[in-house]
């Protein structure tokens, strides 16, 4: 992979399925709708030049926003993911 400054990743993590309104229900509108939310976000980043992106890798928001984006990697096959697995032993 090419070198990246600063200036060129987005990193994204959030709320864990206990604190989200829908919990582990993903096919809850609620969840849908954030998920289209992110999509737009995810585009307009990707627009504005970002191609690398980090995740942190637990349920909840972070794995959404991470299959956000490799939805939109169909269209942009120049997105590359990264994955921040914070210990050895995680899943």
């Amino acid at each position: 992979m090419p070198e990246h400054d600063r200036g060129t990743t987005c990193c994204f993590t959030g709320y864990r399925p206990e604190k989200l309104p829908w919990g582990y229900d993903e096919a809850d509108p609620r969840c849908e709708k954030l998920r289209r939310r992110l999509y737009d976000f995810a585009e307009a980043v990707y627009l504005s030049g970002i191609r690398r992106y980090i995740c942190g890798m637990a349920l909840g928001c972070d794995m959404i926003f991470c299959e956000v984006l490799l939805t939109l990697r169909e269209r942009c096959p120049d997105i590359v993911i990264e994955a921040a697995v914070p210990f050895p032993e995680q899943s």
